[in-house]
């Protein structure tokens, strides 16, 4: 039986989520799997040669060099919006680079071996759930690059709009928001939080950056019809036949990878064709979004363990 270690931090969210799918794809194809915390050995453990203890080491986002010598192969699956460029002389000890999207590989392709593998997220869909394509939902979180500052800007020029549900944590969310505005900043259950997202039909998902998106993947898996930046890596999750991309007008570099900034006016042309669609149009998206959901699952979990399995022989 292969043996990983999947090594990352902990945040509470997106990489604690990226774990725990690549774990179950791992044990779901026959692999004796660890999950390590980033600091679970002495720093200067790595100093010494040992033996290597499991066949590969799997570093999320970033490299921790205090667990080179536990693995015969190194790999690293990485967000390039998260990854500083002080961190590139770690991959002289890493064998390869595993990417989750087109971007990645082209970014990371200039200083590593790479291969794709594509990615996924969690299904977060009610089979007894019917959206409402009449409501808005935007999931900011934690996160500070979501355009929440953007929508929220718009919502307040546009009263007429359908009502915008903002879940955001309370130590981001606003002071006010406009009267057709809802903030939740309450901490949510993870089922409640999985009731709004289904019974929103409409997701707002204005990325500035992402090294996946799982906020976006989780809302397709809804059968939501999604919003969101028409740029990398957004672009190549939801497509003109599974959601709305809006372009963008501004770029910052945000290490490897950068912040776009999507054009206010160009975003609000777009809600208001959205909100004009027919009910039926709205349903056909989220139909497509799902479709594409599915079929992307099925194709990680069976492409990323081949690649590992491919590696380590």
């Amino acid at each position: 039986m292969p043996t990983a270690n999947i090594i990352a931090r902990t945040n509470g969210v997106g990489l604690d989520q990226d774990v725990d799918l690549v774990n179950h794809a791992l044990v779901s194809h026959g692999f004796d799997v660890q999950i390590s915390h980033c600091r679970g050995i002495p720093i200067w453990s790595g100093v010494f040669h040992t033996e290597p203890e499991f066949d590969v080491n799997i570093f999320i986002e970033r490299v921790f060099p205090r667990w080179i010598s536990k693995a015969r192969i190194n790999l690293l699956i990485p967000n390039q919006e998260r990854f500083p460029r002080r961190q590139l002389r770690n991959l002289r000890d890493i064998d390869f680079v595993l990417c989750k999207s087109q971007h990645a590989l082209d970014i990371f392709s200039k200083f590593s071996d790479t291969r794709y593998i594509g990615f996924t997220s969690t299904d977060r869909s009610l089979p007894e759930a019917k959206p409402d394509y009449h409501s808005c939902i935007h999931l900011a979180g934690r996160s500070t690059l979501k355009g929440t500052e953007t929508l929220l800007e718009l919502w307040k020029k546009h009263p007429h709009w359908p009502n915008l549900t903002l879940i955001q944590h309370e130590a981001n969310a606003p002071k006010s928001v406009p009267g057709n505005v809802s903030l939740i900043s309450r901490h949510l259950t993870k089922d409640e939080l999985i009731q709004e997202m289904n019974r929103h039909g409409i997701h707002l998902c204005t990325s500035r950056s992402e090294g996946w998106g799982h906020y976006i993947v989780e809302a397709m898996s809804c059968r939501a019809l999604v919003v969101t930046t028409d740029g990398p890596p957004m672009d190549e999750i939801v497509a003109p036949s599974t959601g709305v991309r809006v372009p963008y007008k501004r770029v910052e570099r945000r290490h490897l990878g950068a912040n776009l900034y999507v054009d206010a006016d160009a975003l609000a042309r777009t809600l208001d064709h959205v909100f004009n669609m027919s009910r039926s149009e709205k349903i056909a998206y989220g139909s497509a979004a799902r479709d594409w959901f599915e079929k992307n699952h099925t194709e990680f979990s069976r492409r990323f363990p081949e690649t590992i399995q491919s590696l380590i022989v």
